[in-house]
């Protein structure tokens, strides 16, 4: 049976569940979803058709949609049920859809090539009990496992947090040392640091230079973290 939301999560989503993808809607949300995806997709399995993806987290469905397009057979889960009714009403192709407590998986060991947790861990009561989780629901070895988090060195992201702002009252940020200290556990460990995002509007168009610029320079500041682990 799955936990009260209250128990082990940070926030309850279903309050955000309706506005939460207009976020995508904008210059900005566009430019931020480009980049971070752009590092999730280097770091995921070179061949994807046919393997099996667990996504913990799912929310609405927009990491969803991504990993369909990208041909992986779809397990999703999250504990808001806004969030998942939203996701269900997408057409997105082949996903099963489920309400589970990340800290208690409803699956078999061993059951998935690929485990991902995009900005979910950063709102769980417990994230190193997740991704445990998310390692015993992989095949072993070359399984992989793999987490995009919110960073704590970006000065954006402390200032939302700061702000009270939600859900950012609630969230914690993880530097990069956290994420590779958490997954290490599990095999060699990969972390980036992307997102590199410039706040003035005008500025945006640029944004995808810059990020490539500061990411060969391997500067800590970006706005998001994605790790991977192959068990």
């Amino acid at each position: 049976m799955a936990m009260p939301k209250r128990a082990s999560a940070t926030f309850d989503f279903d309050l955000l569940a309706e506005d939460y993808d207009r976020w995508y809607e904008t210059s900005k949300g566009r430019t931020y979803d480009r980049l971070e995806k752009r590092a999730v997709a280097r770091l995921l399995p070179h061949s994807s058709r046919r393997r099996r993806l667990l996504e913990v987290g799912c929310g609405t469905g927009h990491w969803t949609c991504f990993f369909s397009e990208k041909g992986f057979r779809i397990a999703a889960v999250d504990i808001s049920p806004a969030m998942l009714g939203i996701a269900r009403g997408k057409d997105i192709s082949g996903p099963s859809f489920s309400i589970a407590d990340a800290h208690s998986l409803p699956f078999r060991d061993s059951q998935f090539d690929v485990a991902a947790a995009i900005a979910t861990l950063e709102f769980v009561r417990n994230p190193e009990v997740v991704v445990d989780e998310m390692a015993r629901c992989l095949r072993k070895p070359k399984g992989v496992l793999l987490v995009g988090v919110l960073n704590a060195w970006s000065r954006r992201n402390r200032r939302k947090k700061s702000s009270g702002q939600l859900p950012y009252s609630a969230v914690h940020l993880f530097s990069p040392r956290e994420v590779k200290t958490m997954l290490a556990p599990y095999g060699r460990t990969e972390v980036t640091v992307t997102a590199f995002v410039p706040s003035a509007p005008w500025l945006l168009p640029l944004a995808p230079l810059a990020n490539v610029l500061l990411r060969m320079l391997h500067l800590p500041y970006g706005d998001f973290i994605v790790g991977r682990v192959e068990l």
